[in-house]
Order: C-alpha cells, then structure tokens, then sequence
C-alpha cells in the first residue's frame, strides 16, 4: 500500500531514531519475547519535517538492499512512477520488518504479501514461535501521506481473519507462514505486534488511534496481548543507515602486568604481545581505526623506524613506542589466573576503535609479515577506555581522548576535521543518495574519479563555487587553509550548513570539467597564457561556476540533470581565460606576477567583477598578444636542479603522502602492465622527504631514489627491452594527474617569476 508521511532521523530522540512519542511500555528486545507496545498519535519529533535530501536517501537505500528481492507479482498493470511507488511501499514494509525483528534482507524480502488479497497486511511474520508482526507500509513521492482510519479498519480487520485461520482468502504469498501463523496464534505466549510503516509526519489521526485502541482492548484478556507501533521517516532511514554501516569490531585482549581504573569509566593499561595486536589487524583491517582521526598514512619515516625497531630490537620494542589507546563500549573481563596484576587478565572488547596507534597497529602488521620470528618478542604497552556507559557524553570524551591523545605523527588540522559529525554523514550521504565513496581520513585512498571523491576534492570544488572568490583564493595558496577550523573558519563556511552529497558531487564534476577544459587550453597557448591556465586554475573555476550558477539553483534536487551544464564548461573556459588574461595586463601591467595575482584576495575580488560582466554579455574578447604565441629559439637556459632536492627543499609533499607509478607510453605500460596488477602495491609507495632516497615502496618496505624504483619495478616486471636512461619523477604522480617532476617545475617557475 501506499500513502505517506514524514519523519526524519536527526530529529527524533531514543536508541533508534525513532521518539519518546512512539516509545510503549514494556521492554524493546529486537525479535524477541516482546511486550505489545501501544502509541497514541504523531511521530513524536515535533513539527520537523522530512527534508528532500532524507527521501532521497530513503529511496535510494530501499533501492539498493531490496531490489531484485521483494516478489513484484501484482504489479503488472502498473508502470512508470505508479510502478516504483507501488514497489517502494513494499521496500517499506520489508525494513519495517527488520527494523523489528532483525531478520536478513532476504528474509524480510519474502515476508511482503503485499499485493491483490492481501487483506489489508503488506507484510507477515513470526518470530521465536509466538511473535506474530503485521506490517502496513504506505510510501508517498512527497512524503506527507498519512494513516486514517480507513487504513486502521483495514489493518485490523487482516488481523480479524488471521485470527479466524482463513487464510484462504488471502493470496498466495501468505502461504508459506500458514504453519507458523496458525502454530503462534494457539501458544498461549502469543503477542501480536501491529507495525505502521510511513513516510510521513504525525500520520496518526485520532480515528485511526480510535479505531487501534479499540482493538488493543478487545485483546487484552489476561495481559497485553496486541500491540501497535509507528515507525517513522527517521526510524526507517537509520535502518537502512545501519544496513549500509560496518558491524563493530570486537576483540579479545590479553593483557599482563595490568592496572585497572574504576573512575569516572574502566580502564586498562598493560603490555600485549605485538603479534598479538597484529592479529587485530589481520581480523579486521582499517574497521579498527573508525573513530581515529586518521588511518594508516603507510611508509613514513615514523612508521618505517616502527619497523625496523621490531626487526632489529624487538626487546626494546615496548620501551621506543608510544603504545596504543583503544575506544570500546564494553570490557569483559575473564580471569586466567588470580585477579592479580602479576596474573594475565583476558578483556574481551566491544566495538573497539583505536583512537591512538594506528600507525603502530599497521606498522606491526606489516613487520609481523616481513619479520615474524622479532616480532614475536616485542611487546607494547596498550590503553583500553571503556566508554558505554557514558550515554549522551560518549562522544563527547571519545573526541577528547582522541584529539589530546594523537601525538605521534605529525597531526594536521586536516586530521581533526575526521572527528567532525558533518563528514560521517556526508560520508553516509554519498552513499545512500549516489552509491559512491567519499573519504575524509588522511591515509585513506582516493576512490577513483568515477567512484567518489575526498573531502580534498570537496573543498576545493566548494571553495569555487562560493559565491565569492576569497575562499579559492585561499586554497590556491594552500589547502591547508580551508581546514580553519571556528565558527568564522574557513571549514565552516564550506561545510557548516552541511551541504548534500548531490551538492558536493555535482560541484566537484563541475570543477573537473573546468580542470580538463583548461588542460586542452594550456596545450593551445603560450607564455603567459599557458602560466593563466595553470596558475589560475581556481579562479577559472570560481568563474565559470558563478556563470552556472543561475542554472544549478535545484542542484540539490535529485532530478536536476547536470549533464547540459557539463556540456556549457568548455564554451565557457576559453572566454574567461581570454578575458582574465586582458584585465591582469590591462590593471596590473603586462609584466605583473600571476602567483601574487591569484594568491591575493583583493586582486582576485576586483578580476571578478572585471571579467564576469564582459563574459555575460558575450563581448568580444582583445586580440591575444604575440607573446602569447610560441616563443622563438632563446639561447639555452642553465640546468634546473633535480626535482627531488626540490621537492624536499620546498617541502611540498608531507611525510607519507601517496605516490603511484605510472607508465608514460604505450611500450611501457604493455611490459609492466601484468606484473603490475598481480599486487596492487607494486605501483604504490609513500613520499618522505629524503633527498636520496624518498619513495618507500609498498611492496617490499625499501627505500629508493625516485628512478632507482622505476628501475627496480622494470627489472622484476622483466622488461629486457628497457632504456637505460629514466626520468623517475615524472612517472610518480601524486593525486590524480600532477607528477613529482610537474610539481617540482611549477615550484621553480614561480620561485623564479618572484625573483624576475
């Protein structure tokens, strides 16, 4: 069935998003031998309403963990958006029942008898022998259907001849729970649990109550017998939130020479056997670092010295290292020996984070594979905080205990933001609503173009598309920048108002196209406005989003069709790339300093107001100067330095940046290209600012000079045909296009324009 309703995760209160309105009495034990509850009206979440953005979720969500699953018979003669509300409001049904009960996808799925016959039920189940559920779901596109009495007449009267055991007259898909229907309804435990699934807003209206109340009284015989209960907009999308979330990691700790604190919370502190801890991290990977500020950064300089220390001083292991902080919910304790601290203890953990250590955790890992036999006699001191009983505060002290805690690495403010709410949601945004990846940790791998984005990536494309330009300015000067973190901070204004996964995704294609369009230009132009495209490149962006902008008013509408706008990007780079060349020169002076032009806010804000009125009006753009032709033949400029020096000097890369080796022609690519794919850290390594040797390869844990790896990758790939001669910097690319070599040049060029 469908009709609707609103409700919305945020702003509902209790364990499972759901409010105290909707909250019977008796205790709520997931599938269990539950008491029937009973809710008299609303939502109980006040007058808020379900946004946009949270139906899109909720259909999307629906989409994706129930499509291909839930039995589409009944629905022939439907098609078009009649059809997908008709299959959503049987989606609904399904998560209600999961909601309830915990029952598998699956499961719930073949539950839904919605359909011709259904005697007012969408959904039917049984659950430890004497739980009978009935669901009534109802799915409206604006969500704001409700649930009058009409639908309770119906809903109780479906219950009416499940009672009476007619099962006859119902369709076919109630068949297979005939048996356990007929079973639960002669225990003398039964309890009969009425579920109102609905999008919507306060849908229950007192006829409809009337009507339930009357019911619930008919049944209570020797005690509460029949229940009935709402859920929710807000608890069904935290539903389909904790469908698409990781499940805790536990592990089990053994811990000696312990001490034990009692208050305000338990703790623990100890030694644990490194192989131990590396053990963690083959069970569960980066999952144990969920609430860290950051994952593994890989080879840093720190990380490798980890390393080394468990290979060649495993005993001293405990005494060079920081040790571990470990976050959980629950700590078990089960006593080996006596409960002394000379005796081990074994802690068994619930849904741990390591908060501080990860670097130690996967640095122990990697050396328990290289080095097994050392590191099994290193141990290292671990810190276990239990916080679950802290309630509304948890989060609270786990942030603190996190922030004052990460000490090892060098922590950034790019790192803190990682503890900020916003992102997690963004990052469950991008995943309900678009089905991509989006990454906000440091040492977590960028998705591939087509599959995500960072928070990096999101910033910067939201700075452009600010609707003025100090913001890219800024990050022209470094992206550092946009992590001030206050109420005036720059991360606020970017992320404050916590802009949807549409938005930020639609923004960051924008500022691509802008991206791709000004490399097509820079092989066209020379001198000076070959330099405009590159150094530029955000105030490019910044503009051709404020000539969009009148048409990305609904970009946060799920229908909005970006393609068109897309399509525009490149007619539009050209123009203001032109125009921006004529004003720098014609205000500033030919021989003006783009760097400083484009890192200051001032210029960058009067260029603005200079360019976008010749471009809206579709003025003709001045002719191109000659010496923004190719240059003629100038006698040979002296040898630029190395372009690792450089880069170290410069300090452009931080310790552990990612590296990735890429082939620069076809003949090269086709020999390494098998040897490659056999190991995907074959083409990985991690920058330190080492002038000899930077590149720590993920593949064997060795430093190496940037060519010195080519050359090393080569030999094993068995590329006999090799040239003897290599450029390795510039087949080692940061990010997504920009090469050690191409960065080190840029470098230069603006070191030399400052000192021109």
């Amino acid at each position: 069935m469908y009709g609707a309703s609103r409700s919305s995760s945020e702003r509902t209160s209790g364990p499972h998003g759901q409010g105290a309105g909707l909250r019977w009495p008796g205790v709520h034990k997931r599938g269990g031998n539950e008491e029937p509850r009973r809710s008299v009206s609303g939502t109980g979440r006040g007058p808020s309403r379900t946004t946009r953005q949270e139906l899109h979720q909720i259909e999307e969500g629906l989409k994706r963990g129930y499509r291909g699953l839930i039995d589409e018979s009944g629905l022939e003669q439907k098609s078009g958006r009649d059809l997908e509300r008709a299959w959503l409001s049987r989606a609904v049904a399904a998560t209600a029942l999961r909601r309830k009960t915990g029952l598998d996808h699956e499961t719930c799925a073949k539950a839904v008898i919605d359909g011709y016959e259904d005697g007012g039920l969408d959904a039917v189940a049984v659950t430890d022998g004497a739980q009978v559920w009935l669901v009534q779901a109802k799915w409206n596109d604006k969500g704001n259907a409700g649930f009058n009495q009409n639908a309770a007449l119906a809903l109780v009267d479906g219950l009416s001849l499940l009672e009476q055991r007619r099962f006859e007259v119902f369709n076919d898909k109630l068949q297979p729970f005939t048996a356990q229907l007929n079973s639960a309804l002669a225990d003398a435990r039964l309890k009969i649990h009425l579920v109102i699934a609905l999008v919507g807003d306060d849908p229950l209206s007192k006829h409809a109550t009337d009507v339930l109340d009357r019911a619930v009284e008919d049944h209570r015989g020797h005690g509460p017998m029949l229940g009935y209960e709402l859920l929710g907009a807000g608890e069904l999308l935290e539903q389909l939130k904790d469908d698409r979330s990781p499940a805790p990691v536990d592990v089990t700790v053994r811990m000696q020479k312990w001490i034990k604190r009692d208050t305000p919370f338990t703790a623990f502190q100890g030694t644990v056997a490194a192989g131990e801890v590396a053990g963690w991290y083959d069970g569960h990977g980066p999952r144990l670092f969920s609430q860290n500020i950051r994952n593994s950064l890989g080879l840093t300089t720190i990380n490798s010295g980890i390393q080394k220390t468990l290979a060649e001083e495993p005993d001293n292991f405990w005494y060079f290292n920081n040790g571990i902080t470990v976050l959980c919910d629950s700590i078990e304790e089960r006593w080996i020996g006596r409960r002394r601290p000379d005796e081990p203890v074994e802690l068994i953990l619930g849904n741990v984070s390591v908060v501080n250590g990860a670097q130690t955790v996967t640095s122990i890992h990697e050396a328990r594979n290289l080095t097994p036999d050392t590191v099994e006699d290193a141990d290292v001191s671990v810190r276990v905080i239990a916080l679950g009983d802290l309630g509304d505060e948890r989060v609270t002290y786990a942030k603190r205990i996190t922030q004052t805690t990460n000490t090892q690495n060098d922590v950034s403010l790019r790192d803190f933001i990682a503890l900020d709410d916003t992102q997690a949601r963004i990052r469950e945004d991008f995943d309900l609503s678009l089905g991509k990846q989006y990454v906000y940790k440091r040492g977590e791998a960028d998705p591939a173009p087509e599959a995500g984005c960072s928070v990096a990536h999101a910033a910067v494309a939201l700075a452009c598309a600010h609707r003025t330009p100090e913001l890219a300015v800024r990050a022209k000067r470094s992206t550092d920048l946009l992590w001030e973190s206050g109420r005036l901070g720059n991360y606020a204004r970017l992320f404050g108002e916590e802009p949807s996964a549409l938005r930020i995704w639609r923004c960051v294609l924008v500022h691509r196209e802008v991206g791709e369009a000004l490399e097509r230009l820079h092989e066209q132009v020379r001198g000076r406005a070959a330099d405009t495209t590159l150094r530029g490149d955000l105030l490019v962006s910044h503009l051709v989003f404020q000539l969009l902008a009148p048409d990305m008013e609904d970009v946060d509408d799920p229908q909005f069709d970006l393609v068109p706008l897309l399509a525009r990007v490149p007619d539009l780079v050209r123009p203001v790339v032109e125009w921006l060349i004529h004003q720098i020169d014609t205000v500033y002076g030919p021989q003006s300093f783009l760097t400083s032009t484009f890192t200051n806010e001032d210029r960058c804000k009067e260029l603005v107001g200079l360019v976008l009125p010749m471009v809206r009006a579709g003025q003709s753009v001045p002719e191109v100067p000659d010496t923004y032709q190719p240059p003629t033949p100038q006698p040979r400029r002296p040898r630029r330095p190395n372009a690792v020096p450089t880069l170290v000097t410069a300090r452009l890369l931080a310790e552990g940046t990612p590296v990735r080796y890429v082939p620069m022609n076809t003949t090269e690519e086709k020999a390494v290209r098998d040897w490659l794919t056999a190991d995907p850290r074959r083409e990985q390594a991690s920058w330190t600012n080492d002038r000899s040797k930077p590149l720590v390869w993920a593949y064997d844990g060795t430093p190496y000079s940037a060519s010195g790896l080519v050359n090393r990758i080569w030999e094993l790939a068995g590329w006999d045909q090799a040239p003897t001669a290599v450029q390795g910097p510039a087949r080692w690319i940061v990010g997504d296009k920009k090469s050690l070599y191409d960065m080190a040049m840029e470098w230069l060029a603006t070191e030399e324009e400052t000192e021109g």
